[in-house]
């Protein structure tokens, strides 16, 4: 005697094998974006701070100037990640966060030169470039 359903037990054991395949593929892709976007954020942490830590160094070595007029062009990273960030400098200290706005920011205290001096000034990376200007006592970050 002959099985009814034999051509029906082949095209069923191919399409549940198509099928084990894809959630596969779709779940193997959810873990990789999953890792993207874990290693992206976290790299762009990193980064800002350097920015942070670089832009920091600098107003330091600013107030330190003798000098009471000063202006030093600063290079940046146009980006960082995949995003452009704001620096906002003011009394309370440095922010750098990223442009439009995400949970991923940076900020630190001025090690309280702000005793001393006063800042201000808030600059976007789109340039590649900010200006750090003293004026007497006033510290000043720009976009010129």
């Amino acid at each position: 005697m002959k099985p009814k359903f034999k051509g029906q037990v082949i095209v069923f054991e191919q399409v549940l094998l198509f099928s084990i395949g894809i959630v596969i593929l779709i779940t193997s892709l959810s873990l990789f974006m999953m890792y993207q976007n874990y290693y992206l954020a976290s790299t762009t942490q990193d980064q800002l701070t350097e920015v942070k830590e670089y832009v920091l160094s600098n107003i330091i070595g600013l107030c330190n100037n003798g000098g009471a007029n000063s202006t030093v062009v600063l290079p940046i990273p146009r980006r960082v990640g995949t995003s452009l960030y704001k620096i906002s400098l003011s009394n309370s200290g440095i922010n750098i966060t990223t442009e439009p706005k995400s949970d991923i920011n940076d900020f630190s205290t001025l090690y309280r030169l702000n005793q001393t001096f006063s800042f201000s000034g808030m600059v976007v990376s789109d340039l590649g470039k900010m200006v750090l200007y003293k004026n007497g006592n006033a510290i000043t970050i720009d976009r010129r």
